[in-house]
């Protein structure tokens, strides 16, 4: 009995000095609740210390993050299963100033945005620091060929490899391949729903891996699609040039009033609180 306590005071006493070095809580963090969404309450600095924690550790178990903004967020709503596969992420971040907005509004404020395309750059630096192993999966042949090559360039200590985007979630010829290669991270840029439900069912397949998906962010990096001027990254209307710029955009645009219906939906069904209610504790 007294070697049993003895072990346990021990590992207390290893978390306290763990806590001491990590000031983020590195079990699970505060979310916000946005259309049944679980959103990390993280700032970007407590995010990639988190990632930072995750890599020098030694474990089997994966990191899966999503970046969610308003689309995601209400095709989520609307789709139950996407729900919860995402759900099973072990981190759901604020992609959009929607999302943000959102949260203000419920009266449950996020510290702030964390864009995807920003955290896959600390993600590599992380990455480029270590002289760790990154898989590109997504986008056309073409681009991700390019995006590969500008990275290359840009984090000489990272070994890359990749795979154009166009193939089945449960395609396991894909998924072997990657696997051979032994990755440390996965940015998969397929869009949505697609990137996550990839994630989802071939995440098993790997040891000790962040993965991420990251929507067109190697458009970006390849320099087929511009991203938004800083002007804009400042307003936070980035949503808004990318349709001004794409008009493909448009219909996706209109999905907006109706993820603000919603958030207002999800604030009138919440309890009020009754001005009397503290009296129930005593």
């Amino acid at each position: 009995m007294a070697k049993v306590l003895e072990k346990d005071l021990n590992s207390i006493s290893e978390q306290i000095e763990l806590n001491r070095e990590n000031s983020f809580d590195v079990i699970k963090p505060q979310t916000i609740n946005v259309l049944g969404l679980p959103f990390a309450n993280l700032t970007a600095y407590e995010m990639v210390e988190r990632i930072k924690y995750f890599v020098n550790q030694e474990t089997n178990d994966n990191l899966f993050i999503v970046t969610a903004n308003p689309e995601i967020a209400h095709y989520a709503y609307n789709n139950n299963h996407y729900q919860r596969r995402i759900k099973h992420a072990d981190y759901i971040v604020p992609d959009g100033i929607g999302i943000v907005k959102a949260a203000k509004y419920l009266n449950t404020p996020l510290k702030e945005r964390i864009p995807g395309i920003e955290l896959m750059e600390e993600m590599l630096n992380i990455a480029n620091a270590s002289s760790k192993r990154v898989f590109l999966l997504g986008s056309s042949k073409e681009g991700v060929k390019a995006t590969r090559k500008i990275l290359e360039a840009q984090y000489p200590n990272i070994t890359f490899d990749h795979k154009h985007g166009y193939k089945h979630v449960l395609d396991y010829k894909v998924t072997k391949k990657i696997k051979k290669f032994d990755p440390d991270f996965i940015f998969a840029a397929m869009g949505f729903p697609k990137q996550e439900d990839w994630i989802y069912y071939n995440r098993h397949h790997f040891k000790h891996t962040v993965m991420m998906g990251v929507g067109g962010s190697f458009d970006v990096i390849s320099g087929n699609v511009k991203r938004a001027p800083k002007m804009f990254i400042k307003l936070n209307l980035e949503w808004l040039y990318r349709i001004i710029t794409d008009l493909k955009r448009v219909n996706r645009a209109f999905k907006i009033p109706m993820f603000l219906k919603e958030v207002q939906f999800q604030k009138s069904s919440r309890p009020k609180k009754n001005k009397y209610d503290y009296m129930k504790n005593r």
